[in-house]
């Protein structure tokens, strides 16, 4: 017993986010203050200003949130607009749905005996109405991510949590940034 050291025991975080939020924290400021440092000595004109403003507060964002899919299309369409080529990562793709109420229609309409068409159309036009809703808030989810377009919706539902989780962070940088120059 006397030879043998000690056995060292990990300690972990009891609140694991506040880990992860203080390196965001850490490695965003790492990245911006130093650009926006630069961007002030180089004293760009009044339009381009803000465009380079941007674009190193996005690449401080890339930075600091690696790993995640709507960070790497971040950083490639901020490599091609830098670049200037213009072409945007986020492609047009359509999102996958499920059959189609039509498909659905015919099938209702000859298990049914029913002759009841007036309720049966309201009731489809109801189903129809639901999913072209349902589609259209998965379709403006995946426009606010990005590369979200690209995305499965159990795959875009797990980066939106994490996109917004970053964002949050940034403005709560932003703000404590506003407070200590004012």
């Amino acid at each position: 017993m006397e030879g043998q050291p000690a056995k060292r025991r990990r300690v972990y975080s009891v609140e694991p986010n506040k880990v992860v939020e203080a390196a965001f924290a850490r490695n965003y400021m790492n990245y911006l203050v130093p650009a926006l440092m630069k961007i002030k000595e180089i004293n760009t004109c009044g339009g381009d200003i803000q465009n380079v403003v941007k674009h190193e507060v996005d690449m401080a964002m890339v930075s600091s949130a690696q790993g995640f899919a709507w960070s790497n299309s971040l950083k490639l369409k901020l490599q091609n607009q830098r670049e200037d080529i213009g072409v945007s990562v986020n492609g047009n793709t359509s999102i996958p749905q499920s059959p189609s109420s039509e498909s659905q229609a015919k099938i209702l309409v000859s298990k049914s005996k029913n002759n009841d068409m007036p309720t049966m159309k309201r009731d489809l036009i109801d189903v129809e109405d639901d999913d072209e809703v349902i589609n259209g808030q998965l379709k403006s989810l995946k426009r606010l991510i990005p590369g979200g377009e690209n995305m499965c919706n159990d795959e875009m539902v797990v980066e939106l949590e994490s996109y917004i989780g970053c964002l949050q962070m940034q403005v709560n940088i932003f703000q404590y940034l506003a407070d200590q120059t004012s």
